[in-house]
Formats: C-alpha cells, sequence, structure tokens
C-alpha cells in the first residue's frame, strides 16, 4: 500500500513538473515579441489568465472609485475596490453643528461631518476641499492649500 500511494505521488509530482514546464516555455517565447500589447496577451495566453472585462479597460470604475470614497463598507457594502487616496471637491453646502463641527454636503452629493474642531478652518459654501485618507484609517479634511485639517466621517 505504501508502495502505490509512492509511484501515484512520484507521477503527480512529474506531471506538475511538466506541466509547469511547459508554461515556462510557451512564457519564455513571448519574451521574443516587440510590442507590448502583444507580448501581454502572450503571456496571458501562455499562463492562462483572464482577460480584464471591457468596463475595466475603458477606465469606468475609476468614477465609482470616487463615488465609493470615504465609505468603509457602511454604504456600499461591495466597496474594497481600489479606492484613490485624495479627493479634491467643492463644498455645496455648509451646516454648523454644536461644538464647532460641520455637516459639509459636497458637489458629487456626498456628504461629510467633522468630527474634530480647528478654529483655524472655517468652512463655507464653494469652498475647495481636500479629503485624505489616513494610513492607519479614517479621513482629514483641509481647505485647498491650507496645511490644517481635521478628522472627518462620511455619513451619506
Amino acid at each position: 500500500m505504501r508502495e502505490l500511494s509512492v509511484v501515484i505521488g512520484l507521477a503527480l509530482v512529474l506531471a506538475l513538473g511538466s506541466a509547469h514546464g511547459q508554461d515556462l516555455r510557451a512564457a519564455q517565447t513571448c519574451t521574443r515579441l516587440g510590442d507590448d500589447v502583444s507580448r501581454l496577451a502572450c503571456y496571458d495566453a501562455a499562463l492562462g489568465v483572464a482577460k480584464p472585462s471591457a468596463a475595466q479597460q475603458s477606465g469606468v470604475g475609476k468614477t465609482d472609485a470616487q463615488a465609493k470614497f470615504g465609505d468603509n463598507g457602511r454604504l456600499h457594502p461591495d466597496s474594497k475596490a481600489d479606492m484613490p487616496k485624495s479627493l479634491t471637491v467643492q463644498i455645496q453646502q455648509v451646516t454648523p453643528l454644536p461644538y464647532g463641527l460641520y455637516r459639509l454636503t459636497l458637489e458629487n452629493g456626498q456628504v461629510w461631518r467633522t468630527t474634530q474642531t480647528d478654529s483655524a478652518l472655517a468652512f463655507k459654501a464653494n469652498d475647495t476641499i481636500a479629503i485624505s485618507r489616513r494610513v492607519l484609517g479614517g479621513y482629514d479634511i483641509s481647505l485647498a492649500g491650507r496645511n490644517a485639517s481635521v478628522n472627518a466621517t462620511r455619513i451619506k
């Protein structure tokens, strides 16, 4: 019984090695192609990589990623797409809240609430702001061209 399992295992290793060798030989032939697009298509075919959809190739997903910017999965549960690191946008409406906080309605339809106060920042309608994603999570909002920023959360 043990001999049979050794023979089966050896056959499996040889078969996988042969298939891997064929993939490498097919991929090596792609290196001779001079055109970048043709070479990439050759590698994809040799290694069995699926082609991206037409929507991904045309860049349609970029605006979708910007629309989901600031959403940590609460508003769009499937928002694990590549998000931009920052967003520059104009404020449409400012609602002052207690304790020096603000609710900011942006021209793209998003609504953000500041969670920190800074007397150096007074948001007004038609101001251009920059929203940046922090390394360890959360977001900062600053007036365009200013260094001061406050923490914020997207609420819509």
